[in-house]
């Protein structure tokens, strides 16, 4: 009978070792064609519209939260320029990662500007090792796949608040693991008590293990992710790739290396992949070997804080230079920029990145600028442009553009205001404070700012005239202003300090076009009357409009 039980035990291992190999081997083969087919290509969207990522990105920004709070004196990008720009869309597009940690510190590298050259070269050469050597790079995306994605995973709380949490009654623990021992030993001698002992423990352990886990469902999934992670790290460290981040991985993995195996482990989902590993999971609950660990482990991972977020980081620099190259091949255009020391910005054949057919501009901004032109000319989409090509500048060392050369700088932008309906402020308060705030940061650092549609929220003379005034005193500081508006009167008013583009439309018949290109000088046209025509408004509006718009031409007044 007993070997018979052997027997049948030892057939079940083995069919299911043959199986979860030929599973494994294949669903493997597949990821690694759909990891090379998709890279280099837009990140796929779902029903909305949107990348998946961007469902979750509360939990994908706990790490970029956490890192304003520690690094105070970094020039992040403020909330007001991240909305203005749309930045969780440019994330979005930019993001191909196969792991929770690649995703925040993405998320984070995107907030935080550099003031230097160095850390940008250094993403440079793993973003060009990449380039050079795509087995490998599949072999790096293959071991991060198997990461995998976990939100709420826990490591930032580990990593920044690592407040001491223990069991009590560990030798309790202890004791219980000893039943599932018990019930081997008396198979031996009495088989129907040992099946009995054995059971018994096996419920009982089984039990106690998710009361626990329940307990602890805060640290458990971190510590889990954080094994998982190391996993990742050994396939990384056997690639023998000697680069700065590949480095670090090495370094810090050899700290925890004796702890990889007494870490617990993501149960397998049977329903979806047979593993072997499900086998060992098992025998790990059976011995209560995580719940009896747990301590231990605690106290090496709080005490292995800064570790950790350096082994975090390490994995993050890699799989955001996987972006980053994937992103630069599906761009129309792209080039490293070059950094000089003047407040001036030289661009050729510039795109929006988030647009799929975009117009492409070239020229340079020497001075202060001030933009003009009708809506729908292409005013808001240069300046955003602009200010994408400085934050991917000194973020990705990427630009969307044939050339792109800037100075470090703050970049900061007043350009997509709303009323603030929960803090009680109008259009024009939330005007003034997001303009406020960008004026104290232009005392203390090298900004550039980007305003559009300057003060619109209040009265025409008025706003002139402290559009005017604020731009001035722009003019006055250590930054460079590019600034749009329909004011034709600012042209005027600032023509001794700021330089004037704009951009122009046709009329036809048939209704308006838009070349979306760059022009010197001053806008000289105007459209919204012409347009009232184009649209069909009964003629009798169309010319009092005109009739009122000549007299005030004549008059300079209403």
């Amino acid at each position: 009978m007993y070997m018979t039980v052997i027997i049948f035990i030892a057939i079940f291992i083995l069919v299911t070792v043959v199986v979860s190999f030929v599973v494994r081997t294949k669903a493997d083969r597949e990821l690694r064609r759909k990891l090379a087919d998709a890279f280099g290509k837009p990140p796929e969207v779902g029903e909305g519209g949107q990348p998946e990522c961007l469902e979750n990105l509360e939990s994908i920004a706990r790490y970029a939260g956490h890192m304003e709070e520690v690094e105070p004196g970094a020039w992040r990008l403020d909330a007001t320029t991240w909305n203005d720009l749309d930045m969780d869309r440019i994330f979005g597009r930019l993001n191909i990662c196969l792991s929770s940690v690649g995703e925040e510190y993405l998320y984070n590298c995107l907030h935080e500007l550099q003031r230097g050259n160095a850390p940008l070269l250094e993403r440079e050469r793993l973003v060009q090792f990449l380039a050079a050597n795509p087995e490998e790079r599949l072999v790096i995306q293959m071991a991060l796949a198997g990461l995998g994605k976990e939100n709420y995973n826990g490591l930032v709380r580990l990593m920044f608040n690592a407040d001491e949490r223990f069991l009590r009654f560990q030798w309790l623990y202890n004791a219980l693991a000893l039943l599932p021992l018990l019930g081997a030993i008396f198979l031996f001698v009495h088989v129907p008590i040992g099946f009995i002992v054995l059971f018994a423990g096996f419920m009982v352990n089984i039990v106690v293990h998710n009361r626990v886990k329940d307990k602890l469902e805060d640290d458990i999934p971190a510590i889990e992710y954080l094994n998982h992670m190391l996993r990742c790290c050994k396939k990384l460290c056997a690639l023998n790739i000697s680069l700065p981040a590949f480095d670090a991985v090495k370094g810090y993995y050899g700290l925890f290396k004796s702890v990889v195996n007494r870490l617990p482990k993501r149960q397998s989902n049977l329903t979806l992949y047979l593993d072997f590993d499900f086998l060992v999971d098992y025998v790990r609950i059976l011995f209560l070997y995580e719940v009896r660990n747990y301590n231990r482990l605690m106290k090496k991972i709080r005490e292995h804080n800064d570790e950790i977020h350096g082994l975090f980081k390490a994995v993050g620099e890699v799989e955001t230079a996987l972006c980053v190259q994937s992103f630069r091949l599906s761009l129309p255009v792209y080039c490293t920029p070059e950094f000089i020391s003047e407040a001036r910005i030289a661009f050729t054949d510039l795109v929006h990145p988030l647009i799929a057919t975009p117009v492409a501009n070239s020229g340079a901004i020497v001075n202060d600028s001030l933009l003009t032109g009708s809506n729908a000319s292409g005013k808001s989409t240069f300046i955003k442009s602009l200010a994408l090509g400085g934050i991917l500048a000194q973020t990705l060392n990427t630009c969307a553009a044939a050339h792109f050369s800037t100075r470090f700088s703050w970049i900061m932008t007043s350009m997509v205001m709303r009323d603030d309906l929960s803090g009680g402020d109008s259009y024009f308060i939330v005007e003034i404070k997001s303009l406020r705030r960008m004026l104290d940061r232009v005392r203390r650092h090298p900004c550039v700012c980007y305003i559009d549609e300057i003060l619109r929220g209040t009265n025409t003379v008025e706003r002139i005239a402290a559009s005017a005034s604020v731009l001035t005193w722009l003019h006055g500081q250590s930054c460079l202003c590019v600034a749009a508006s329909h004011d034709i009167e600012l042209t005027h008013l600032l023509a001794d300090s700021y330089e004037n583009y704009h951009f122009r439309e046709q009329i036809t018949p048939t209704g308006v076009l838009f070349d979306y290109k760059l022009k010197t000088g001053p806008s000289t046209t105007r459209n919204a009357i012409k347009l009232l025509d184009v649209m069909e408004f009964d003629p009798s509006i169309v010319a009092q409009a005109e009739k009122m718009a000549q007299e005030y031409d004549v008059k300079q007044r209403w």
